[in-house]
């Protein structure tokens, strides 16, 4: 009984995993390998929009990835679209630094500095005035 008990918890307990908090402390921790296999897996089985943020956020500064802005880009426009603020100030950086969509990026600046100082940071790296 007790080894079907166990059996029961262990199938139970997979099956409500939290593939987010996981790759999010694994983030944390700096293993950005583990954390990229479980934000591709918080998107695929828990439909966690802010993993879309967190692996644009990986391509653009290359945690654990080979730096890509590319690459970047689809994650971090999936994350604006699902109401990400922060995405805004790394999607326009990643605009910026592909030097595509440069009006887009100063919008996006603009937009997300009124709720983020990550985008008057990234803004003033790239000299960009922003509206006050």
């Amino acid at each position: 009984m007790k080894k079907f008990l166990l059996i029961f918890f262990l199938l139970l307990t997979s099956a409500f995993a939290d593939h987010f908090r996981d790759a999010t402390l694994a983030y944390k921790a700096g293993q950005y390998a583990q954390a990229k296999e479980l934000f591709e897996l918080s998107i695929k089985k828990e439909n966690a929009i802010q993993g879309y943020f967190y692996l644009g956020k990986m391509y653009l500064y290359g945690e654990g990835v080979e730096a890509n802005p590319s690459l970047a880009i689809p994650y971090l426009e999936q994350a604006v679209m699902k109401g990400n603020i922060k995405a805004k100030c790394y999607l326009a950086e990643a605009y910026l630094k592909n030097r595509i969509k440069h009006d887009d990026a100063i919008l996006l600046l603009n937009q997300g500095a009124k709720e983020s100082i990550t985008c008057k940071e990234i803004a003033s790296a790239y000299n960009i005035l922003l509206n006050s």
